[in-house]
């Protein structure tokens, strides 16, 4: 699928990186737009709406939480990425919080996690636009009904309350309750032993539905209790949920029932509720109007119609007694009608038996309650969890819950198929130590308990496990907190991602690698021997004036010689870099490039360069003397080489505080780099343009140092312009760059 992407960025460089890693990332993108500021990615939105925005929060014309606030308002149907530094990182899961898709740090950024991040932040975004319909939905029926509503948890805590109870409760105790408050301190006393009693019975897994007379500010109200226990998803009850509906009007029917049928069937025909009379034929004798519209049937043809034919054939009652039914319990049930025009709506009925002179139960009064939305809206949600399931056991990478006690109580089956156990070995389990170590477990539960008030940190770890067949495999292990609504650890969800063959591809590339260093090193170092004896005979060949005068083959023996010696240092200075352990010191660039200019000043066109230097660093930089200045005297030599003996040659260079370490830039007006050779002019061997007389290693071993430090250079040039290279050095304290690798020799 291709995509339409836009960049919302102002930094040039961070733009390259993004652009260099998307190329790479596999993504197919159909177009992809560039702004430099909020006002004109706006513009760009209402324009050609793309299919993700990736933002930075700090913008020229906007900056911090504010910037993603103005795009989601402007367009809140397109996902949103933030790109962000370290130490904006907080700030971008304040945005996850609300509303935004996933955040990139510009320090880790890569072509996986951009691939990703797109396929993520997508899916994210549609689940989401699932879920606020459905919550929507839901909201709207439980707000728009005229009962009571309301939920409370074991200890009788609310968890939901609908606007018609909130003013309910203000009419019976004069305060409205609050989500949170316990219901029993909302209530009056006089109320408080019955609806703990009812609570108790909810707990026990009664479903049941009771009446009462309640006495509120204006006057005493009937009411119908129906009370539902609240189950989880492994049949736990968490909590318990309470209709109320005010039977005034039902009960002072029932007065006027005995008084007069005249009034009583006015009264039926009045109510928003579907009333029906059935015999104990289960013949319908009676049906009121709100029953007639909601089916579509005639009266006549209802009166003496089997009750049982007018329910779908799928229904389980259909076919059966419902009267006989309805009293052996005093809980409604569920059923679904087919209307006239065919389509399917469900009721809940509830029974009441009628007596006929003789005392003896002649029919049954039945009250049917239309729960149609209710019912399509608890499929919908049915759906979407099984959506959501088939999506968990379809993702490429292991997925498991583990509870605070480190029981698993989720695997998908990719995690199944990549450990070798299966659900029943492991459920309700802690997990084996070759699959997930303890120590990993109880540092990262020490770590969510102590430290609060903080953005939710991630935990990756990359570990070998061990198979349950005694296999070896490598995984990237990403670990989630999850924390319960008092913001209590409460478990931790954790994905594997297979990376066997990738470090297998690692090892070999660093075996590779050392071996190539070991050749590079050994044969350098073998040659300098026999070169040194060379030059040595070159000096006693000089030593001798009539060879010296009569042979000018001596001072071409020993140019030759000495362009040997400088190739072989740098090659051994490659290899250096690469082995030796790196000693992070403050820096002082002041002191460091005055230094490398003194050692240079006796290099041939050294007077006649204009030297600009300017330092603006505060911060303090902490890296790899040598390294740094292996990297600078390098740079500076080129430079001064390379000049083209104008007046106005220049050197010019600039240090200044970014983001977590510096950024350096070289500039010179020297003869540049032919364009076909730009690609390559890091490699090893390569030469800038035809007219260099260097080896084409000064550039490689620049490469090669600032890539040890963890840093990046940038090079803009081309036929006719000025030579700039832009370097990027961190504080190694910052990061664990400094922490030194297993030498290559190893």
């Amino acid at each position: 699928m291709q995509y339409k992407l836009l960049l919302i960025e102002d930094n040039s460089v961070d733009t390259s990186v993004f652009q260099q890693m998307l190329k790479h990332s596999g993504v197919q993108v159909s177009e992809f737009r560039l702004a430099e500021s909020l006002e004109e990615g706006i513009k760009i939105c209402e324009t050609s709406a793309p299919d993700i925005i990736f933002l930075d929060l700090t913008l020229p014309d906007s900056s911090g939480i504010d910037t993603f606030h103005q795009i989601k308002s402007k367009i809140p149907s397109v996902p949103v990425v933030i790109l962000t530094g370290n130490e904006d990182e907080r700030m971008a899961l304040e945005a996850l919080r609300d509303g935004a898709q996933d955040y990139l740090l510009k320090s880790e950024i890569s072509p996986t996690l951009i691939s990703r991040s797109i396929l993520y932040a997508l899916e994210r975004k549609r689940i989401e636009s699932e879920l606020i319909r459905s919550k929507a939905n839901n909201e709207a029926l439980i707000e728009n009904t005229k009962d009571s509503i309301w939920a409370v948890d074991t200890k009788l805590n609310f968890i939901s309350i609908n606007t018609r109870f909130s003013e309910s409760m203000e009419l019976l105790s004069g305060r409205k309750p609050r989500i949170g408050e316990n219901m029993l301190d909302s209530l009056p006393v006089s109320y408080r032993e019955w609806f703990r009693g009812i609570h108790e019975r909810a707990q026990k897994g009664e479903q049941f539905r009771v009446e009462n007379q309640l006495q509120f500010t204006d006057r005493k109200h009937d009411i119908e209790l129906s009370v539902n226990p609240i189950r989880s998803t492994d049949s736990e009850i968490v909590g318990v949920s309470f209709f109320v509906r005010n039977i005034d009007a039902r009960k002072l029917a029932e007065q006027r029932i005995r008084k007069s049928e005249d009034a009583y069937r006015l009264l039926l025909e009045r109510i928003d509720e579907g009333v029906m009379f059935i015999d104990n034929d289960n013949q319908v004798r009676f049906a009121n109007r709100k029953f007639i519209e909601t089916t579509g049937f005639d009266e006549q043809e209802l009166i003496g119609c089997n009750f049982s034919n007018l329910l779908s054939e799928k229904d389980p009652y259909f076919g059966r007694n419902i009267v006989g039914e309805l009293l052996k319990d005093e809980d409604p049930i569920e059923v679904h009608f087919k209307t006239k025009s065919g389509s399917i709506v469900w009721f809940k009925v509830k029974g009441t038996p009628l007596l006929d002179e003789d005392g003896q139960i002649g029919g049954s009064l039945l009250t049917h309650t239309e729960i149609t939305a209710q019912k399509q809206a608890e499929q919908t949600i049915r759906k979407q969890e099984q959506e959501y399931k088939n999506l968990l056991e379809t993702m490429n990478e292991g997925l498991i819950y583990l509870e605070k006690s480190g029981e698993l109580k989720f695997a998908n089956q990719r995690f199944q198929d990549l450990t070798g156990f299966t659900i029943q070995d492991i459920i309700n389990k802690r997990l084996p130590s070759q699959i997930l170590p303890e120590t990993f477990f109880d540092l990262i539960i020490e770590d969510s308990t102590t430290i609060k008030s903080v953005p939710e940190q991630a935990y990756q770890y990359e570990i070998q496990i061990t198979t349950r067949k005694g296999e070896h495999r490598w995984c990237l292990i990403n670990c989630s907190v999850i924390r319960n609504e008092d913001e209590i650890f409460s478990g931790l969800l954790v994905t594997y991602s297979d990376i066997t063959d990738r470090k297998s591809t690692e090892e070999k590339l660093q075996l590779a690698e050392r071996e190539l260093n070991t050749f590079i090193y050994k044969s350098s170092h073998d040659l300098k021997g026999p070169l040194s004896s060379i030059l040595g005979l070159i000096n006693l060949l000089e030593t001798d004036e009539e060879i010296s005068k009569g042979s000018p083959c001596v001072q071409m023996i020993r140019q030759s010689a000495e362009k040997l010696d400088r190739m072989l240092n740098e090659m051994l200075n490659v290899v250096r870099i690469k082995r030796e352990k790196i000693y992070p010191e403050i820096i002082d660039f002041t002191k460091e490039i005055d230094e490398i200019m003194h050692a240079l000043s006796s290099s041939e066109g050294f007077e006649f360069l204009d030297k600009q230097i300017k330092i603006e660093n505060q911060k303090d930089l902490r890296t790899d003397r040598k390294l740094l200045s292996a990297v600078l005297q390098n740079l500076f030599d080129n430079a001064i080489r390379y000049q083209k003996q104008l007046t106005d040659s220049f050197l010019s260079i600039y240090v200044h505080d970014y983001m977590h370490g510096v950024k350096i830039e070289v500039e010179d007006n020297g003869c540049g780099f032919d364009e076909k050779t730009r690609g390559n002019i890091f490699t090893m061997f390569n030469k800038g343009n035809t007219s260099a007389k260097g080896n084409g290693l000064g550039l490689y071993v620049v490469k090669n140092a600032i890539d040890r430090l963890g840093g990046y250079i940038e090079l803009s040039s081309g036929d006719g312009k000025n030579t700039k290279f832009t370097i990027f050095l961190p504080d190694l304290y910052s990061t664990e760059q400094w922490q030194a690798p297993n030498s290559v020799f190893n």
